[in-house]
């Protein structure tokens, strides 16, 4: 129920993108675990997600060489930023193995 501010800078390196808020904020300990795959703040609305929406943006985040983190503003609010190099090759990403029960079938 809060305005939402976008903003992003330009460094000789990565480019910063922040999306923040003047909600309640993030509790202190949860910085780091709500980007964990089906993660949910304590306090979250049984109805509002499964928990995944922050662990695939940092999935995509990372594919691209960069980072993300979050950090509560003064006066309230968190403020979710992530950097994304501007030069280079991103990392490759090597596919998952394939499991060995369908490799083993036979038609």
């Amino acid at each position: 129920g809060t305005r939402i501010e976008i903003g992003a800078t330009v460094g000789p390196s990565a480019v910063t993108v922040e999306v923040a808020d003047r909600g309640p904020g993030i509790p202190g300990g949860q910085e780091e675990l709500i980007f964990d795959k089906f993660h949910r703040l304590p306090s979250a609305d049984p109805k509002s997600g499964s928990g995944l929406g922050l662990a695939i943006c940092r999935g995509i985040v990372q594919a691209h060489g960069g980072r993300i983190w979050v950090v509560n503003r003064p006066g309230g609010g968190a403020a979710f930023r992530f950097t994304i190099p501007l030069g280079g090759t991103p990392p490759l990403v090597r596919a998952a193995p394939a499991d060995s029960a369908v490799d083993n079938q036979t038609a």
